[in-house]
């Protein structure tokens, strides 16, 4: 079954580590320090500033995602965190309410918001495009203020994954040119006719075989300009840069 988005992302942070939790959890203690009466003056322009963030301590702990799970999302699903001013498409009236709502609530006048989506979401108009809007905390994480759109293909994830960075390319190269190697017949790798079929010609095919592949890989990332997910997932698309 397909997922949506938001359901990704809790997906991600089931899988956050207690060395990430404990460091959250040092994060949040220093930025309580720094609010606290006696330091008020001493970090006046943070403490004039704080009106434009989330309090993690009065918002739903549920919808608090950290940047590292909204990255290993990003990565996997090919996707953008990006300011929400870098939108070529409309944001939905809904999430605007929901901005207003948090705003009288908490008595905030929040400035920082930032989206998740595709690159197309950031290029061309599109309703369509599955999309979740981040108000951003005081602790240096994000509230899911609203999610819309259509759920992603469950088999997205497996699409892009060569594209994820360097290792998973390497990965998908290796994989593909061993199942090349094992399908192709005898015949094709040698004229020995007492060779089998798990002999050092196929061993020598599968290293060559990389070495074409990988070349033909990297003159078609050159060609296309495509960039690992890992480099790109808080970059402004080319076509939206100003």
């Amino acid at each position: 079954m397909d997922k949506n988005l938001q359901q990704l992302l809790e997906d991600e942070r089931k899988e956050l580590s207690k060395q990430d939790a404990l460091l959250q959890e040092a994060e949040r203690i220093l930025i309580k320090s720094r609010l606290s009466e006696k330091n008020i003056l001493n970090n006046l322009k943070f403490y004039n500033s704080s009106f434009e963030f989330l309090d993690e301590d009065e918002i739903e702990q549920e919808k608090i995602f950290t940047q590292a799970q909204i990255k290993n999302l990003s990565k996997k699903l090919r996707l953008r965190f990006l300011p929400s001013q870098h939108s070529a498409s409309d944001i939905p009236y809904e999430a605007i309410l929901k901005i207003k709502e948090l705003n009288k609530t908490y008595r905030k006048d929040l400035k920082h918001f930032k989206i998740v989506s595709t690159a197309k979401f950031f290029t061309t108009a599109n309703e369509n495009v599955p999309a979740m809007l981040f108000a951003q905390t005081l602790y240096g994480n994000y509230y899911l203020v609203h999610t819309w759109g259509k759920s992603f293909n469950k088999w997205r994830s497996v699409k892009f994954f060569a594209l994820r960075n360097f290792e998973s390319l390497f990965t998908s190269l290796f994989l593909f040119t061993l199942a090349e190697t094992l399908l192709m017949p005898n015949h094709l790798l040698t004229t020995d006719t007492r060779a089998g079929y798990f002999s050092l010609y196929r061993m020598a095919c599968v290293f060559h075989l990389l070495i074409l592949n990988a070349a033909f890989t990297v003159f078609g990332l050159f060609s296309t300009h495509l960039n690992f997910s890992e480099s790109t997932w808080n970059d402004v698309p080319k076509q939206n840069q100003k």
